[in-house]
């Protein structure tokens, strides 16, 4: 008996002990494999990558508001969008409507018959004297020398003035000072001329008044004067309406940008007829430098000054940083990113950008540290606000020893990236168990993946 009670026993164990294997092994085939995560506490930060588009803070759309009565046709564009101009440069030659010249040779006609009208009074009362006077036969050809004269520097100052940009009003008394805020050489001589024709024409005009009196009565002389102070009255309206169109022909058929800046947009081209509708083109404002913007409205993160950004350029990324944050009404956040001369150079010029932008990644940084995971391991029952994660912890498991199980521990998600994940509870001394091979249960058992 004793025999058979030591076989028995030694049998049991046998079949205990091969029962205990093959459940050990069907657990271990079971039980899901994991691994831990190596939690990180640091400030979260990922670089997101943005559509962005190149932008002026301001711009000026500059008209041509006299074409909306003078209609013009471009000859020659010397410009296109995204070309670089200083002021006065040429943006296009034009040619002016059949109808406007017929009213500057009608205005220059007009200036012809007033003039003729006020010498035809001046010759019909003066007295000349016979030919051996010749003092004062000659002050009448000087005030027609000197008139004639006058005309031709006027005419002459007008056209150069146009050609530089520069429109002079109708009050001649102006154009000294805006002649000597050119600082043309040309111009200023011509202006000298002008002057020097004034005065000529004033002393000429003061030696035939002299010439008259010593020949007239005092009612004669008096109705003389008026007579000719209501002609000459009527050659200045005729001269200024001749000097604005004249004016205004030099200033249109030769198109000049009034500022330096960036050709943004034009509504000229070669062949079409430009009247005045709208902005013939647009320049950017010489102050303002370019930028790349880049619109985060909607974006619950907070981007700052000075955050780390890249412009995916032709050869690689091109290093520069956020140079304001902006908002724009109630709803709409954009990003400014810094663009030096150097870096529009190899991002292809400012036309190329125009036309396409650029693709823009910045380092977003949060401002606090965190718990960082890998986003696997931050899991959620449908919403951010219910996130969580497993826990390893360890259990007495009596006969059959000690167990790993996972336990769902509550967790605040503070930012989300593409990558990893970042929540305010302090993980650094917990297991964080992620890249299972099987669905985790709470509670459940785990086991940790080897290589």
């Amino acid at each position: 008996m004793k025999k058979v009670a030591i076989r028995a026993g030694v049998i049991l164990a046998v079949v205990l002990a091969c029962s205990m294997f093959f459940a050990q092994t069907i657990l271990t085939v079971t039980t899901p494999k994991i691994k831990y995560v190596q939690v990180a506490y640091r400030r979260f930060e990922e670089k997101v990558e943005f559509t962005s588009a190149l932008y002026f803070a301001r711009t000026d759309k500059i008209a041509l508001p006299d074409a909306a009565k003078t209609p013009i046709t471009v000859d020659r564009l010397y410009v296109r969008v995204g070309d670089l101009v200083n002021a006065g440069d040429t943006i296009c030659t034009t040619r002016l409507s059949d109808d406007f010249q017929k009213s500057v040779d009608d205005a220059s006609d007009a200036l012809v018959k007033a003039r003729e009208e006020y010498m035809q009074n001046e010759v019909a009362n003066i007295k000349l004297v016979d030919h051996t006077d010749t003092d004062k036969n000659e002050t009448f050809r000087e005030v027609n020398d000197a008139g004639a004269a006058l005309a031709q520097a006027q005419s002459e100052i007008l056209g150069a003035a146009a050609k530089l940009g520069l429109v002079l009003p109708q009050d001649a008394a102006q154009w000294a000072a805006l002649v000597q805020q050119q600082n043309d050489e040309n111009l200023t001589a011509l202006m000298e001329t002008t002057l020097v024709a004034q005065t000529r024409v004033t002393a000429a005009n003061q030696a035939f008044l002299d010439t008259y009196a010593t020949s007239k009565t005092k009612k004669e002389l008096y109705d003389f004067l008026n007579r000719r102070a209501e002609l000459q009255r009527t050659v200045d309206r005729a001269q200024n309406t001749l000097v604005q169109l004249v004016a205004t022909s030099q200033a249109m058929t030769t198109v000049r940008a009034e500022h330096a800046g960036y050709v943004l947009a034009l509504a000229l081209a070669e062949g079409e007829t430009y009247a005045g509708g709208g902005p013939a083109y647009e320049l950017s404002a010489t102050e303002d430098p370019p930028v790349l913007r880049v619109d985060v409205s909607g974006r619950q993160r907070v981007f700052a000054t000075g955050m780390r950004a890249e412009i995916q350029g032709e050869f690689g990324p091109l290093r520069t940083e956020v140079a304001r944050v902006v908002r724009e009404g109630v709803d709409k956040k954009y990003l400014h990113i810094a663009l030096s001369s150097e870096l529009i150079s190899q991002l292809g010029g400012v036309r190329a950008m125009l036309e396409k932008g650029a693709t823009v990644g910045v380092t977003y940084r949060a401002q606090d540290n965190t718990s960082v995971l890998p986003a696997a391991a931050v899991r959620t029952d449908g919403s951010d606000t219910t996130a969580f994660v497993y826990v390893a912890e360890e259990t007495d498991g009596g006969l059959w020893g000690g167990s790993t199980v996972a336990r769902k521990t509550p967790v605040t998600i503070t930012d989300r990236g593409d990558k990893e994940v970042a929540v305010r509870e302090d993980l650094r001394y917990s297991r964080v168990v992620y890249q299972e091979d099987r669905a985790l249960t709470d509670g459940g058992r785990v086991m940790e993946y080897v290589d």
